[in-house]
């Protein structure tokens, strides 16, 4: 391991990449505002007003609202799941804590961060076994026909993310954020 200060970069790197991961999960969750209004908002109020004055308006909702809407959610679920350990607000259960001296903390909290690092990223090579075994046989969002593998990747680069953040932290403890000590 290296001393405690991170070089400059890196927390450049840290910084830009939280920003990102943070815009991803807005736009995907604003996606699937605007995908359900105007899917609602079309059925319910353009159609039947459309049909009353006299027009044929056919189908009134958005096509594929609630798939492309569910398919947002993963990658906001997942670009959300890096933003949760970049920002220390991820569940960490209390079971243990106080066993060991105060000095030993911080030893500790390097291996579980180094720990969380390589489970991570374990779970992220099934996640990406998992896509490309959807990419291999061709499967495809019904009622789309769009690849469903494009969607999928979001899968293995949200655990990628958490496991190689979770290894900054354990090799430069100094930019993990800080726990709160409030109980939930």
């Amino acid at each position: 391991m290296t001393n405690h200060t991170a070089p400059a970069s890196v927390e450049r790197l840290l910084s830009t990449w939280h920003l990102l991961e943070r815009w991803i999960a807005v736009i995907a969750f604003s996606l699937i505002g605007l995908l359900i209004f105007g899917d609602v908002a079309g059925r319910e109020f353009i159609g039947p007003v459309g049909r009353a004055l006299g027009f044929d308006v056919g189908f009134s909702g958005i096509y594929g609202a609630g798939k492309m809407s569910l398919f947002m959610l993963v990658i906001g679920a997942f670009a959300g799941l890096g933003i949760s350990v970049a920002s220390g607000a991820q569940i960490v259960p209390r079971i243990a804590f106080g066993w060991t001296p105060a000095f030993l903390s911080p030893a500790i909290d390097r291996f579980a961060n180094l720990l969380s690092g390589i489970c991570f990223l374990a779970v992220a090579y099934y996640g990406w076994i998992f896509v490309s075994a959807s990419r291999d046989i061709g499967t495809v969002m019904p009622g789309l026909d769009w690849p469903v593998w494009i969607i999928q990747i979001a899968i293995p680069i949200g655990f990628l993310s958490a496991a190689i953040r979770y290894s900054i932290f354990a090799i430069w403890p100094g930019l993990a954020p800080v726990r709160e000590e409030l109980p939930e």
